[in-house]
C-alpha cells in the first residue's frame, strides 16, 4: 500500500535527471530497503531546462546514489539521499546557441510546450498525495511526513566554469539536509496545528573556491591561493503554512550564517575576479548575447526592470540561492512553467511554486503589464503569493590582497604552486544581506555591516614598511575604518533572524512583515539603519501597485472599455555609510594603486558593447488619452547616498613611487628609471592635510522606461512640462558641514587638532541630462544637460608657513620626485605651524583670509548652444595679524573688498563728506551671461555672447601682505641632516614591479662614467660649470627646436580659432571703477568701522589719526566695452537667452567701442593733507581686428591687423616734493620686496641675474689685445684673404660713397607688409593737451610756492608693429613751460614769473646782432651753405607738423639690412665658398638681431635759462633715503661689463633743429633800485642756427684697429658702412651751425604782458582772446611785433661740426642653442671736433661784469647739496639691471 504511493514520487525524481535508468530495477531495489547506483550520467537537458540558468552543461556525473527507505519506520525515520561525488562543468551559453533556441517564435512556443508537458505530469504526481479532493487519512498525512522529513547528504560536490583563460572550480566536502525541532536540533517532525511550522537545516563543511588561469591547451599552469579555504556556514529555512491542506508554505525563510568568512585574491585572480563579478552583473541586466534582441525587448522589459534595480549588490545571496532552493526542490513543488524565455532574471522566481492555475492567467499578466489590457483574473496572482524572506549573515570577513613573488614547491608532473605575500586586508564584522519579496508587486533588499576596516600588510614595491620586525603600532597600519567594532555594537546585525534567539520564530510567534511601502519607508529609515549595522546600511525597495485599488480616479472622459487599473511601480536605493575616517599615506596610496594597475593588466572583452541608439519613428500619434494617462503615473528610479561624518586625511609621501604606476594607469607608456629606494623609516611628526564632512546627500532618479517615455515624449510638438521633466536623469549633491586643514601625526601615531584652512561651509549642486539623446537631435528648443552650482559662503585662511606646508606635501605628491623624504625644512615649518596654543611669539606671521559670499552659477547645453550665467555676491580679503606683548588685541587689516562703492573715490570730496555703510541689498559683484555657440553649428552667423558687469572693487595694498609673502621658517639645526641613511640601491627586481611594466635596471650611467673617466677632456667637460670656448657645432640640439616650431603651431592653431569665435562675439562689458590704495605703512580696520570696509578705514585714519601714514590712491577707470551694433541688455539672462545681432548679417561684430571714465592717482598724507596728483580723466578708444588669408598661403594661415585709436582727455598732473618721497618709498619697498621674492624663489629670476651664479660668463669676457686670435683662425692667414680670387669683388673701404642715395630706415620699412602669417598691430592716440604743474617752496620768500607749468598741446601718437619691424611715431604740437609764484597763506599769484620754454612767439623774435662793420666777412655768411645730410635725409621723409615730431623705428637686421646698401645680399656669395672652406667666414651669424632708427625734428624754441628755478625745481624730486635702505648701495664693486656706446648697440640718429635761442637773465638785485634811465644789457643770449645729426660722416675717422684681422675681412667683404653688419664702422656727424653769443636788455626780450599780470595760464589767455578786437587792433599790434632786440656781441657766428665714431665690438656665437656669446673689441671709440669757421670775439667790461654776476648768481644756487647719485645708486642696488 504505501509502496504504490511513495514509489512514483521517488522515481519520478531519478528517472527525470538520470540517463539510461531501467524503472524495475529502481523499483525492485526500493522495495529492498536500500538502493545504491554507481557511475550515473546526468541528464543535461533536462538540468538546464529546470534551472534556467544562462549556462550550458558540459558534463555531469554522480559517481554513487544511495536511497535509504526505512519502511518498517516510515513514520517516525527519515528517507535518506545520499550522493558521492557529483561532479559538474558548466561554461557560459553561447550567443547563437541562444539565438538557435530562442530565434523563431515557433521554436520558442515548441520548447514552452514541451517544458509544460514535462511540467504538468510532475505536478500531477506531486500533488496527488495532497491533492485535497482525496479523502484525507493515514496514507496521506504519512506522505506528508515523509516528504517532509527526507535528509539529503552530498558528499565531494565538484563544480567547475570555464571561461576563456578562467577555471573557476568549487568544492564542498559535505552538504546535508535535515529536518530540525523549535531548537533546530535534528528530529523527525511534521507540520502540525497550531503552529503550522516546518523548520529544515542545510549544513555546508569545507567550501573551497579556486580561481585560476589556464593556457592555451587548457591545462593550468600554476596553482594560485585559493579565493575561499574550508569554510563552513550553516542554513536554516523555516516554513509557515495558512492551514495543514496548504500545498505551499505562506511564509518561506532561508537563512545563512557564516562565521568566519576570509577571501584572498592575488594580484593574478583580481583582473578574473573583476571578469566574475562583470559576468554576474551583465547576467542580471541581460545583457549578454541575444538578450538585447527586438523579439526579447517586450517580453523581457518589467523583468529586466527588476534585475536592474539592483546593480550587483546582492552577490552572496545570487550564489546562495541556487544551492539552497536545488536542494530544497523536491520540497518546494517548483512548478512554474518556462512560458516565456525571459533568460535568468526571473530564475528565482521558477523555484517558487506555481499561483495561477492556468497558463494563459501569467502570460496575460505580462500582457498586461506592458500593452494596458485586461487581464483574464487581475486579482488572482497578488493574492496567494508566499512571502520569502532570504538572509545571509556573516559575523567576520577577510579580504586579502596579495602579490605573487615566485614559484615554489615545482614538480614535474603536477602543477606548481605561486608564492604570493600579502600587501593589503579588508575587514569586515557584522554582515547582513537580507531579501524580502512577496510575488513580484513587493521587492526588498537589504545590506548593512557593522564595521568596516582596511589595512596595509608587508612591503609594496620593494619598500619594507609594514614587516613584521618593524613592531609598527596597528593603527598606523589601518587607513580604511568605518562604523563601530562587533563587541560594541552587539549582535544587532542578526536582529529578527533565525539566529537570533529573540526572533518572534524561534518563540514560537509567526513574524509580521511590512510589505508595503509607506510602512516601509517610515520603519527602515537612515537613523534605524545606523543603529543596527553603523557602518553602511543599504535599502533597496521595488513595489508594484495598482492605482485603481487605492483610489477612485475620474474615466469619466474615457470609455467604459478603456478604464484600466494602471500599475504604478517604484525604485528606491537607499544607501547610508556611516562615520568614515580615510587616512591616505604612501603605504596606503602605493598599495591601492597597485591593486587598479593590477586589476586593468587584461585583455578581457566587454560582455555589452553600448550600442548606438535607434531612432524609431512611431508608427502611430500619440492619443490625448494616452498622454493624460503619462502625466498621471511615470515609474522613477530614485538612488539616495548619504555619508556622515567623513574624514579624510592626505599625509606628506614618505616614498614616491607613483612615475611608475600612474602612466599604467593613465594608459601611457611607463618610462624606465633607476630605482633607489630609500631604506624605509616612518616620519614623525608627519604633516598631513585632513578633510571632514559633517554629511554629504546625493539623490539620482532616472525614469524607469526610458526608451517608452521618450519615444512618445520626442513625438510631441510641445511636450508637457511635467513629462519633459521625467525625460532626464536628475542629480543632487548637497555637502554640510566641509572643512579642511592641517593636521600631524605624532610619534604615538596619533593627530593633532585641526588647524582650519578651508572652514566649514556648505554647497549644493543641481544636474539634469536628457534621456536618449538621439531621439532630440531635430529638437534644438530642449536643453540637454542643466547644472546649477549654489555656495553660500567660502573661506580660506592660512598663515605663510601653513602654505609652504602645503606646498611640501603636495611636491612630495608629484610623480617626478623619484626619492623623497620629508626635508629639515619641513620639520622647522612643523613646528612654526603646530606652536603651542596661547603662546605669543615675536615674529608670529600674520593670517591671510578671503572670502566668497553668494556664489550661483547656471550652465545649460542644447544641441546648437552652449551657454552659463551666473553672479558673485562679494569678495572680501584680509589679514589678521595676532596680537603682541603690548597689543592684545588682534589687528584686522582689510584688503580687498568688493562690492564696494567707488563712484565718488576719484575726487577728494569723499573724504570729507559723509559716507553712507555697505548696504546689504547692494548689487552683486560679478554677474555675467556667455553664450557659445556649437562647432557643428550650420549657422554661420551665431556668434557667441559675452555679458559682463562687475561692480567697484576696492583694494588696499598694504606692506602686512609682503610680510605675509616673505615671511620664511627658521631653520632647523644641521646636525638632523646626518641622521638620514643615503638611498640604497635595489639589488633584487620584485615580482611585483616587474608586473607593473617597468624594465629592468639599465646600467647606462656607470658605462657613461667610465667612458668619461678614460678621456680627461670628456671629464673636464662634464664637471666644469663654465660653457667651453670652443663652438659647439658638431652635434647642434634641434629637439628644442623642433618643439618651439611645433608649440609655434599649436599656437597659430589656437589664434585661428579663437578669432573665428571673437570675430562675431556680441560683447558687453561694464567694470566699475577698482580703487587701489598705496598705504606706506598698515592701515588696520578701527573697531568701530564695518568688517572690511577699506573706504571707511581709508577716511577714520584720514580725520581721527594725526599720524596717517602716506597712502597712494589709485582709482582705475571704469570701463565700458560694446560690440558694435549691440544694445545694452541686463548681465544676467534666463538661459539660453536670444541677443538681436544686426550686425551678423555682415558676420563680424568688430569695431568695439571702448570707454574709459574717473581715471585719477591722488595721495593721501598727515595732517589731514590730500593732494592731487593725476585729475579725474578718460579716453573712447574704437578697436577693429581685421584678418585675411594670403592667396599663396596653402596653409590656410591668417594674418591679423589690429587697429586702435584713442580719443584721450586733456591729462592734467600736479606733483609736489612730499608726493614724491611718497612714491619714492613706496618705490623703494616695493623693490625690494620683489628682489626678496626673485631671491627667495617666489617669482622667477630675471634674465639678466639669472646668468650671474653659473660663473664666469663668457659674454662678459672681452679679447682686446692684438695678440689674442680667435680660435679657429689657425686655419686660414689674415693676409691670405687680401686679394683672394674667392673674395675678388671687394670694395676698399672710403671709396663706396653710400651717401649719394641715403635711404633711412622708415622709409624702407613702410613698403614692407605684414604678410607672414602673424599679427600686426597699429594704434593712434590722439591727446588734446597735457599740462603738468611743479609746486616748491620758494627758498627766497618763506611761505611762497614756485609753480612750474608744462604745456603740450595737439599730441599724437602712431604705434606700428609688424613682423619684421616697429615704428613709433610721436607729433607735438606745441611745448611751452612758464613759472609763477603764489603765496601759500593767501593762495594768489604775484606778479613776478615768466617763461622756461617758448615755442611760440612770446619772446620777442627780432634779435639783431650788431657786428662792427670791419670785421664782417664775406665767407663767413657761406658757412652754412652745404646743407648736411641730415636736413637732406629728413626733407623727404619727415613732414612738418607742429614743434616736435619724433620717430623711432626698429626692424630685424636680416629683413631690411639689404634695403638699405646698393651691393647685392652677401650671403649668396658666401654660400658659395661654403663648401670649400668652412671656417673661412668668421664674421658668419654675428650681425645684431635689431636695428634702430631715431628721426628728429623740432622747429624754433626759446629757453630761459635760470639755474635758481631749475635748482627749485629739482629739489621737488629730491627725497631723503630711508636709513634700512642706505647700506643696501654699498656693495663690492664690480667691473663694467656690458657695451653700450658700441656701433651695435647705438642707432641710427638723424636730426634736424631750427633756430634755438637760450637766454640766461640777471636776477633782479633788490637792494638797489633800479634807474629807469640807465637801462643795461642783463642777458646773455646764445644762438644756434640748427643743429643737425647723421649716422654717416662726410669725412671719415681713421681708425685704431686692435684686431686687424677681423677688420680686414669685413674690409674685403664691403660691409664696413653697412648699417647692421657684423663689424660696422659707423661715425656720425653732429653740424651745429651759425652759433653767436651776445648780450641784450630783458625789457626788450620778454612778453609785453609779463609785467602786468604775470605768468597767466594759457587757459585764461585762451578764455580772453577776441578776433575782432584783434582784427581791430591789428597795426598796433603788427608794431609791437616789429619793435626789435638790439643784441651786442660776445662771439660771433660760426659753426662746429663733430665727428664721433664708438668702438666697433664683434660678437661672437659659442653655442646656437645656448645663445652665449664671446665679445671681440676691434676698434676703439674716436672723436674729433673742428670749428669751420673763423671765430671773432668782442667783450667789454660790462659784458665780462654780467657774465660774472651771472656765474655767481647761478653757482650759488647750485651749492645745495643734491642727493640725486646716490639715489640712483640705491635704485641700482636694490633692482640691478
Amino acid at each position: 500500500m504505501l509502496e504504490s504511493y511513495v514509489t512514483p514520487l521517488l522515481m519520478s525524481y531519478v528517472n527525470k535527471y538520470i540517463k539510461n535508468l531501467k524503472p524495475s530495477d529502481l523499483q525492485l531495489s526500493l522495495w529492498g530497503g536500500d538502493v545504491v547506483l554507481s557511475k550515473l550520467d546526468l541528464k543535461l537537458d533536462v538540468l538546464e531546462q529546470e534551472l534556467k540558468l544562462p549556462f550550458t552543461f558540459m558534463s555531469g556525473h554522480i559517481h554513487e546514489l544511495r536511497i535509504h527507505v526505512p519502511w518498517t519506520k516510515l513514520g517516525s525515520e527519515p528517507v535518506v539521499i545520499t550522493i558521492n561525488t557529483m561532479e559538474c562543468i558548466l561554461k557560459l551559453r553561447d550567443g547563437d546557441q541562444d539565438d538557435h533556441e530562442s530565434g523563431s517564435s515557433s521554436t520558442s512556443r515548441s520548447v514552452s510546450e514541451s517544458s509544460k508537458a514535462v511540467g504538468k505530469p510532475r505536478r500531477l504526481q506531486q500533488a496527488a498525495p495532497s491533492d485535497p479532493d482525496l479523502p484525507p487519512g493515514y496514507v496521506q498525512s504519512l506522505i506528508r511526513r515523509v516528504v517532509n522529513n527526507v535528509n539529503v547528504l552530498v558528499n565531494n560536490l565538484i563544480l567547475k566554469y570555464v571561461e576563456d583563460d578562467i577555471v573557476l572550480s568549487v568544492n564542498i566536502t559535505s552538504a546535508e539536509c535535515y529536518t530540525v525541532d523549535d531548537v533546530w536540533e535534528r528530529a523527525f517532525m511534521d507540520v502540525t496545528a497550531p503552529e503550522l511550522v516546518l523548520r529544515k537545516v542545510i549544513n555546508f563543511s569545507d567550501c573551497t573556491v579556486c580561481l585560476d588561469k589556464r593556457n592555451a591547451s587548457g591545462k593550468i599552469e600554476f596553482y594560485q591561493d585559493p579565493l575561499l579555504y574550508k569554510c563552513s556556514f550553516r542554513t536554516r529555512l523555516h516554513f509557515s503554512y495558512d492551514n495543514i491542506n496548504s500545498k505551499i508554505p505562506s511564509v518561506i525563510k532561508i537563512q545563512t550564517m557564516v562565521d568566519s568568512l576570509k577571501l584572498s585574491i592575488t594580484d593574478q585572480q583580481l583582473p578574473m575576479f573583476i571578469r566574475i563579478l562583470q559576468l554576474i552583473i551583465a547576467l542580471y541586466y541581460g545583457e549578454i548575447g541575444g538578450h538585447k534582441e527586438a523579439e526579447r525587448e517586450e517580453a523581457s522589459c518589467h523583468v529586466r526592470e527588476a534585475g536592474t534595480n539592483l546593480p550587483g549588490i546582492d552577490m552572496d545571496v545570487e550564489n546562495q540561492g541556487p544551492s539552497q532552493y536545488s536542494s530544497e526542490e523536491f520540497y518546494m513543488n517548483s512548478g512554474l512553467s518556462a512560458d516565456n524565455n525571459q533568460g535568468w532574471v526571473s530564475w528565482a522566481w521558477s523555484f517558487v511554486p506555481a499561483i495561477v492555475s492556468s497558463e494563459e492567467g501569467e502570460e496575460g499578466l505580462y500582457q498586461q503589464r506592458e500593452t494596458g489590457g485586461i487581464p483574464n483574473n487581475p486579482q488572482q496572482h497578488t493574492l496567494k503569493d508566499p512571502v520569502i524572506s532570504i538572509g545571509f549573515y556573516c559575523t567576520k570577513a577577510s579580504v586579502t590582497f596579495k602579490l605573487t613573488e615566485s614559484q615554489a614547491e615545482s614538480s614535474y608532473y603536477s602543477p606548481q604552486k605561486v608564492k604570493s605575500r600579502e600587501v593589503l586586508g579588508l575587514e569586515q564584522e557584522g554582515i547582513t544581506i537580507e531579501v524580502l519579496m512577496k510575488g513580484e508587486p513587493f521587492f526588498d533588499c537589504q545590506i548593512g555591516f557593522v564595521s568596516c576596516r582596511a589595512l596595509c600588510l608587508k612591503g609594496i614595491m620593494g619598500v619594507r614598511d609594514f614587516e613584521e620586525n618593524m613592531n609598527r603600532p596597528e593603527k598606523d597600519a589601518v587607513f580604511f575604518s568605518c562604523g563601530d567594532s562587533l563587541s560594541s555594537k552587539g549582535m544587532t546585525y542578526l536582529t529578527n533572524s533565525l539566529f537570533d534567539y529573540r526572533s518572534p520564530e524561534n518563540n514560537g510567534v509567526r513574524a509580521e512583515f511590512i510589505l508595503d511601502s509607506v510602512t516601509h519607508k517610515e520603519t527602515y529609515t537612515e537613523i534605524a539603519g545606523m543603529q543596527r549595522f553603523g557602518a553602511f546600511y543599504l535599502d533597496y525597495l521595488y513595489t508594484m501597485e495598482n492605482s485603481s485599488s487605492k483610489d477612485s480616479q475620474d474615466f469619466s472622459v474615457l470609455n467604459v472599455e478603456e478604464v484600466v487599473p494602471t500599475s504604478q511601480e517604484a525604485s528606491i536605493k537607499t544607501l547610508v555609510v556611516g562615520p568614515l575616517d580615510i587616512k591616505l599615506h604612501s603605504s596606503a596610496v602605493h598599495r591601492i594603486l597597485k591593486m587598479v594597475t593590477c586589476a586593468m593588466d587584461h585583455e578581457y572583452e566587454p560582455y555589452s558593447k553600448p550600442q548606438q541608439e535607434m531612432v524609431e519613428e512611431s508608427c502611430c500619434p500619440v492619443t490625448p488619452e494616452e498622454i493624460s494617462r503619462l502625466e498621471e503615473f511615470i515609474p522613477t528610479r530614485l538612488t539616495c547616498l548619504t555619508l556622515l561624518q567623513v574624514s579624510v586625511t592626505v599625509s606628506m609621501a614618505e616614498f614616491n613611487l607613483l612615475h611608475m604606476l600612474m602612466p599604467v594607469i593613465t594608459g601611457c607608456k611607463a618610462t624606465p628609471g633607476l630605482l633607489n629606494i630609500s631604506a624605509f623609516q616612518p616620519a614623525r611628526p608627519l604633516p598631513s592635510v585632513q578633510f571632514q564632512v559633517e554629511r554629504v546627500n546625493v539623490e539620482h532618479s532616472v525614469p524607469m522606461y526610458a526608451l517608452e517615455l521618450v519615444s512618445t515624449v520626442s513625438a510631441l510638438n510641445q511636450p508637457p512640462d511635467n513629462l519633459l521633466h521625467h525625460c532626464y536623469a536628475h542629480f543632487y549633491l548637497k555637502v554640510f558641514g566641509f572643512q579642511a586643514g592641517l593636521t600631524c601625526q605624532d610619534s604615538t601615531s596619533g593627530f593633532l587638532p585641526l588647524i582650519p584652512v578651508i572652514p566649514s561651509f556648505s554647497t549644493a549642486i543641481y544636474g539634469k541630462t536628457i534621456q536618449m539623446p538621439a531621439y532630440w537631435s531635430k529638437r534644438s528648443s530642449v536643453p540637454t544637460t542643466e547644472c546649477i552650482v549654489e555656495l553660500p559662503h567660502f573661506t580660506v585662511q592660512a598663515t605663510r608657513a601653513q602654505t609652504h606646508l602645503l606646498q611640501a606635501i603636495w611636491q612630495s605628491w608629484t610623480p617626478g620626485i623619484l626619492n623623497w623624504a620629508p626635508s629639515i625644512s619641513s620639520e622647522s615649518l612643523i613646528n612654526e605651524v603646530y606652536k603651542a596654543p596661547g603662546v605669543k611669539s615675536r615674529g608670529s606671521s600674520p593670517t591671510l583670509e578671503g572670502s566668497l559670499q553668494n556664489l550661483e552659477l547656471k550652465f545649460c547645453s542644447r544641441a546648437t548652444v552652449k551657454c552659463a550665467s551666473g553672479t558673485v555676491g562679494a569678495v572680501k580679503v584680509c589679514a589678521r595679524t595676532p596680537g603682541s606683548e603690548e597689543v592684545t588685541k588682534e589687528r584686522l587689516i582689510p584688503l580687498i573688498q568688493g562690492p564696494s562703492d567707488t563712484k565718488e573715490l576719484h575726487m577728494r570730496r569723499w573724504l570729507n563728506e559723509s559716507r553712507k555703510p555697505e548696504s546689504l541689498l547692494a548689487p552683486d559683484l560679478l554677474a555675467f551671461s556667455v553664450q557659445v555657440p556649437q562647432q557643428g553649428d550650420d549657422s554661420r552667423n551665431s556668434g557667441g555672447v559675452l555679458l559682463a558687469s562687475v561692480q567697484g572693487i576696492s583694494i588696499n595694498v598694504d606692506p602686512i601682505f609682503c610680510t605675509w609673502l616673505l615671511h620664511q621658517p627658521h631653520r632647523g639645526s644641521s646636525r638632523q641632516q646626518q641622521q638620514n641613511p643615503g638611498p640604497v640601491p635595489l639589488a633584487k627586481r620584485r615580482e611585483d614591479e616587474v608586473s607593473v611594466g617597468s624594465t629592468p635596471l639599465v646600467q647606462q650611467p656607470s658605462i657613461q662614467a667610465s667612458d668619461y673617466a678614460s678621456s680627461p677632456v670628456k671629464t673636464k667637460t662634464v664637471t666644469e660649470s663654465r660653457p667651453l670656448s670652443i663652438p659647439m657645432k658638431l652635434m647642434p640640439d634641434t629637439t628644442a627646436v623642433e618643439s618651439l616650431a611645433t608649440s609655434e603651431e599649436q599656437m597659430k592653431e589656437l589664434i585661428g580659432q579663437a578669432w573665428d569665435s571673437v570675430k562675431r562675439l556680441t560683447l558687453q562689458l561694464e567694470l566699475q571703477s577698482c580703487c587701489v590704495f598705496l598705504p606706506n605703512d598698515s592701515l588696520p580696520s578701527p573697531s568701530t568701522i564695518i568688517f572690511g570696509d577699506i573706504p571707511g578705514t581709508v577716511r577714520s585714519w584720514y580725520h581721527n589719526q594725526a599720524s596717517m601714514p602716506g597712502t597712494l590712491v589709485v582709482c582705475l577707470p571704469q570701463i565700458s566695452v560694446l560690440s558694435a551694433g549691440h544694445k545694452y541688455i541686463e548681465p544676467v539672462q534666463e538661459l539660453p537667452f536670444v541677443v538681436s545681432k544686426p550686425i551678423l548679417e555682415e558676420g563680424d561684430a568688430f569695431p568695439w567701442t571702448i570707454s574709459l571714465s574717473q581715471f585719477s592717482v591722488y595721495t593721501l598724507l598727515g595732517q589731514q593733507r590730500s593732494l592731487s596728483l593725476l585729475k579725474p580723466m578718460g579716453c573712447t578708444s574704437t578697436l577693429a581686428v581685421t584678418s585675411h588669408k594670403p592667396p599663396n598661403c596653402s596653409e590656410g594661415r591668417q594674418s591679423f591687423v589690429v587697429c586702435l585709436h584713442v580719443d584721450l582727455q586733456p591729462v592734467r598732473v600736479t606733483c609736489s616734493n612730499p608726493q614724491v618721497q611718497l612714491l619714492y618709498k613706496l618705490l623703494l619697498s616695493w623693490l625690494s620686496t620683489w628682489a626678496r621674492l626673485q631671491k627667495h624663489g617666489i617669482l622667477p629670476q630675471s634674465a639678466s641675474n639669472a646668468e650671474h651664479p653659473a660663473g664666469a660668463a663668457p659674454s662678459s669676457s672681452v679679447h682686446s689685445s692684438a695678440g689674442t686670435a680667435l680660435p679657429d683662425t689657425s686655419t686660414y692667414s689674415p693676409s691670405a684673404d687680401v686679394g683672394s680670387p674667392t673674395e675678388g669683388d671687394s670694395v676698399p673701404g672710403g671709396d663706396d660713397g653710400p651717401f649719394a642715395d641715403t635711404v633711412t630706415l622708415e622709409q624702407k620699412t613702410s613698403n614692407i607688409g605684414g604678410t607672414s602669417g602673424k599679427v600686426s598691430l597699429w594704434m593712434q592716440w590722439m591727446l588734446p593737451k597735457v599740462i603738468v604743474k611743479l609746486f616748491a617752496a620758494d627758498p627766497t620768500v618763506i611761505k611762497t610756492e614756485v609753480c612750474v607749468v608744462s604745456e603740450l598741446e595737439d599730441l599724437s601718437a602712431s604705434v606700428d608693429i609688424q613682423d619684421v619691424y616697429t615704428k613709433i611715431k610721436c607729433k607735438v604740437g606745441s611745448f611751452n613751460i612758464d613759472h609763477y609764484r603764489c603765496s601759500t597763506e593767501e593762495g594768489v599769484r604775484h606778479n613776478c614769473g615768466g617763461v622756461v620754454l617758448s615755442c611760440t612767439d612770446k619772446l620777442n623774435r627780432r634779435t639783431v646782432l650788431v657786428r662792427p662793420v670791419s670785421k664782417q666777412d664775406s665767407f663767413s655768411q657761406f658757412s652754412g651753405f652745404f646743407p648736411p645730410t641730415a636736413a637732406k635725409v629728413l626733407e623727404g621723409s619727415h613732414q612738418q607738423h607742429g614743434f616736435l615730431s619724433i620717430t623711432y623705428t626698429q626692424a630685424v637686421t636680416k629683413n631690411v639690412r639689404h634695403k638699405l646698401t646698393t651691393r647685392p645680399e652677401r650671403p649668396t656669395r658666401s654660400a658659395t665658398t661654403a663648401g670649400q672652406r668652412v671656417t673661412a667666414d668668421p664674421l658668419a651669424d654675428g650681425s645684431p638681431q635689431y636695428l634702430r632708427e631715431i628721426l628728429l625734428t623740432a622747429q624754433p624754441f626759446d629757453v630761459v635759462l635760470s639755474c635758481p628755478l631749475l635748482t627749485t625745481v629739482a629739489g621737488i624730486f629730491q627725497t631723503p633715503v630711508p636709513r634700512r635702505y642706505k647700506d643696501r648701495g654699498k656693495s663690492a664693486g664690480q667691473p663694467m661689463r656690458s657695451h653700450t656706446l658700441t656701433s651695435r648697440c647705438l642707432p641710427l640718429i638723424y636730426i634736424n633743429t631750427n633756430l634755438i635761442r637760450v637766454f640766461c637773465p640777471r636776477a633782479p638785485d633788490k637792494t638797489t633800485t633800479p634807474d629807469l634811465h640807465a637801462k643795461k644789457e642783463d642777458t646773455l643770449v646764445l644762438k644756434l642756427g640748427s643743429l643737425s645729426m647723421a649716422p654717416q660722416a662726410d669725412n671719415h675717422l681713421t681708425r685704431t684697429v686692435l684686431r686687424k684681422d677681423l677688420y680686414q675681412h669685413a674690409l674685403n667683404l664691403g660691409i664696413l658702412r653697412d648699417p647692421g653688419s657684423e663689424v660696422e664702422d659707423r661715425q656720425y656727424q653732429v653740424d651745429l651751425q651759425s652759433i653767436n653769443i651776445g648780450t641784450a636788455q630783458w625789457e626788450q626780450l620778454k612778453p609785453e604782458k609779463e609785467g602786468i599780470k604775470g605768468g597767466v595760464s594759457s587757459d585764461v589767455e585762451r578764455n580772453s582772446q577776441n578776433p575782432a578786437l584783434e582784427w581791430n587792433m591789428a597795426s598796433s599790434i603788427r608794431r609791437h611785433q616789429e619793435r626789435r632786440a638790439i643784441l651786442t656781441p660776445i662771439v660771433t657766428d660760426f659753426s662746429v661740426r663733430v665727428t664721433a665714431a664708438p668702438a666697433i665690438i664683434f660678437s661672437k656665437n659659442l653655442s646656437l642653442d645656448t645663445g652665449q656669446a664671446e665679445d671681440f673689441v676691434v676698434c676703439g671709440h674716436s672723436l674729433e671736433v673742428n670749428v669751420t669757421s673763423s671765430l671773432d670775439f668782442y667783450l667789454s667790461v660790462a659784458q665780462v661784469h654780467l657774465l660774472q654776476q651771472l656765474l655767481r648768481d647761478n653757482i650759488r644756487a647750485m651749492d645745495t647739496p643734491v642727493q640725486g647719485t646716490e639715489d640712483r645708486e640705491l635704485l641700482g642696488a636694490i633692482c640691478p639691471v
